[in-house]
């Protein structure tokens, strides 16, 4: 199975509300997408994710999907602006096998 991942970045991600970042996963997953959001996303974003996930599915078809949250990364980004990077990446339970690892 051939990988395939949607890198969203934290200032597109500002630009959301709650329902279109769950919406926008959703679409995703459907197409067998692998999504990592920098920056993240917060429990309640990911409780919300789960039941707008069990109220749009094909339950007959749709395996799932599992959301990982690496630990926080330094970077040292321009002008030495030292900040922990978030990530929250979602995959569809068909990658079971998916591991990250953010060095």
């Amino acid at each position: 199975m051939e990988l395939r991942m949607d890198f969203v970045t934290e200032n597109t991600t500002r630009k959301m509300n709650t329902f279109q970042k769950c919406n926008f996963v959703i679409s995703k997953l459907k197409n067998d997408r692998v999504v990592i959001f920098e920056g993240g996303l917060n429990p309640e974003e990911e409780a919300i994710l789960i039941e707008e996930t069990m109220s749009q599915i094909d339950h007959e078809s749709f395996l799932g999907y599992k959301i990982m949250n690496p630990v926080p990364i330094r970077n040292s980004g321009i002008f030495n602006r030292h900040k922990d990077v978030k990530m929250t990446i979602i995959a569809p339970q068909n990658y079971e096998n998916l591991s990250v690892a953010l060095v």
